[in-house]
């Protein structure tokens, strides 16, 4: 399956980062959309006591959600007429608005929606949950950007690994008597191979590809002391045993490739390395 490029994962973080953003601010929207169409108990006993009706009218005649035949005692709207409460039953929206604009005037407190915190908490909570997000992503972004790095690494110390031996073995090949050939490179580079494998392995200890590539390492035909098992074996089966450890670095290198891909493809919601064999 093709690996998403590191281009179409931040286009997929992005996209998701805009829509959960869109859903907190359709929460706040149609939090506040409630909120306009409705006013408490303690608010609606306020406004339609005995002696703040004519108030209320007048609120509603200044509105325009009453016709100007309206009085205290009767009521007319768009589609009906009657009293304060029947107004009030048939038209929720148009009292709550006349409820709310009647308190704002009156200055009197009201658990209705003249509280500076019923504006105040949505923008509070829409300003957290922002702030949440870009801490995250900022997070996931500064992991992944540590993972490539190490990612990285791992691939350029197969590459040597691997370059090394090679060297080593077209040396052993064109030896000429009396010249022993210095591997020392291929164990510092063996070694450093190594190390980075264990620390992957360590990170991901379920992941089995790291700890086995390491394993691979020390097994023929790799492993420490190349130079004395070629000249341990007999002529005619050295030719045999070049062939196989070059297959065996190309292998190498390819397996470690997909851990170092692994490790840097992580998926935008995972904790944990999963690709590859267990």
């Amino acid at each position: 399956m093709r690996v998403p490029s590191v281009i179409g994962r931040r286009a997929v973080a992005v996209a998701v980062a805009f829509a959960l953003v869109a859903v907190v601010v359709a929460g706040v929207w149609a939090y506040r959309r409630h909120r306009a169409g409705t006013v408490d108990d303690a608010a609606a006993v306020w406004c339609l006591a005995a002696d703040r009706r004519p108030a209320l009218v007048q609120a509603a005649h200044a509105l325009g959600v009453v016709r100007p035949e309206s009085t205290v005692e009767r009521l007319a709207w768009s589609g009906g007429s009657g009293g304060a409460e029947r107004w009030r039953g048939e038209r929720p929206a148009d009292f709550a608005r006349t409820c709310r604009a009647l308190i704002g005037a009156e200055q009197r407190p009201s658990g209705g929606g003249s509280s500076p915190w019923s504006g105040f908490a949505p923008g509070l909570l829409l300003a957290v949950v922002s702030a949440a997000l870009a801490a995250w992503f900022s997070r996931r972004s500064a992991v992944a950007d540590a993972r490539r790095v190490e990612a990285e690494a791992l691939r350029t110390a197969a590459r040597a690994y691997r370059a090394a031996v090679e060297r080593l073995v077209r040396e052993l090949e064109q030896r000429r008597p009396g010249m022993a050939p210095d591997d020392g490179e291929v164990q510092d580079r063996h070694l450093e191979l190594a190390t980075r494998l264990r620390a992957v392995a360590a990170a991901y200890r379920d992941w089995s590809l790291p700890r086995v590539l390491g394993e691979t390492l020390d097994r023929e035909p790799l492993g420490a002391g190349m130079a004395a098992r070629w000249n341990a074996r007999p002529p005619q089966e050295r030719p045999g045993w070049v062939a196989e450890t070059r297959v065996a670095l190309g292998r190498l290198e390819a397996e470690v490739a997909q851990v170092a891909e692994a490790m840097q493809e992580p998926g935008l919601f995972r904790t944990r390395t999963s690709a590859g064999r267990r």
